[in-house]
């Protein structure tokens, strides 16, 4: 398995708030110089916990 593939456990990381659930972000892209570009089809996923419209980390 890879490692960071799995979903984390988000039991209690969310402080309070309920339910608290694993989801996948895509953090936003900055704009690049033409110079400095990337692979288009490249993007950095991480894991989170969510609840409601916060994230938290997990």
């Amino acid at each position: 398995m890879v490692l960071g593939s799995r979903p984390p456990g988000c039991v209690n990381k969310c402080m309070s708030c309920r339910p608290c659930e694993a989801t996948l972000v895509i953090p936003p892209r900055k704009n690049e110089s033409s110079w400095h570009r990337e692979d288009d089809s490249y993007y950095l996923l991480s894991w989170k916990c969510r609840c409601g419209n916060k994230l938290y980390q997990p």
